[in-house]
């Protein structure tokens, strides 16, 4: 019966953090109404309160045991998103146009600054976050040799075209505020858009796959 729950739980968290990132995804188009943007805001902070409360275990054991390079990296990725995303709620809150407008607390535009920047930094901290979690799905690939080479091959090209959309949208820009704008290319479609979004999604959670590989191999090393 606890076995059964536990599994329950796991599921559970599997879709909140699925539909978290695909939401976040589409809300980096511009391909979206007003309203809508705002109500698929809701939904995903919602579903971050949600996913904080089904994992509060972990911002219980941060002051518990050793930290290695490997916990430390994780710690500061999840921390700093945890930060990102409270900072997106109050710029979301500052810029509403329809669902909050009738708080009417000004602050829009540095609201708009703050939300052009900690959105961008949710972005690439959710896709390291990512990366830091594939590992359970990668060694099921390991199980199934004729699908492991073939994943790997997709991974590699996905996030190569990651790096180049990253260069082509001059992403670093809204990272480090050298834009005051987020701009769209019109001519692009929604269905490229977003597969672009998660291509260079795809390659901060490349990076950041590897690299806790490689931190936990010095580790091992290190031991030794």
């Amino acid at each position: 019966m606890e076995v059964t729950k536990m599994k329950y739980k796991q599921v559970v968290k599997l879709i909140i953090d699925i539909a978290m990132y695909l939401i976040f995804v589409a809300l980096m188009q511009e391909h979206l109404w007003d309203g809508l943007h705002e109500w698929l805001g809701i939904a995903l902070f919602t579903l971050f309160i949600v996913h904080t409360i089904l994992n509060f275990r972990w911002y219980q054991s941060l002051f518990k045991g050793k930290y290695t390079p490997t916990r430390t990296t994780s710690a500061v990725i999840n921390i700093a998103l945890f930060a990102a995303m409270l900072c997106c709620m109050v710029s979301s809150v500052l810029v509403s146009g329809k669902v909050f407008a009738f708080l009417n607390l000004g602050g829009a535009r540095i609201g708009r600054t703050l939300h052009l920047v900690s959105t961008a930094w949710v972005f690439v901290l959710m896709s390291l976050h990512l990366g830091l979690h594939l590992a359970p799905f990668a060694n099921k690939l390991k199980k199934h040799r004729q699908f492991l080479w073939a994943g790997r091959i997709i991974a590699v090209l996905l996030a190569a075209y990651g790096v180049y959309v990253f260069v082509d949208r001059a992403f670093y820009e809204e990272l480090f505020y050298l834009t005051e704008f987020k701009f769209f290319d019109t001519d692009k479609s929604a269905a490229l858009y977003f597969f672009e979004t998660i291509a260079m999604s795809a390659a901060f959670a490349t990076l950041s796959y590897y690299g806790k590989k490689l931190l936990q191999m010095k580790s091992r090393q290190t031991k030794i």
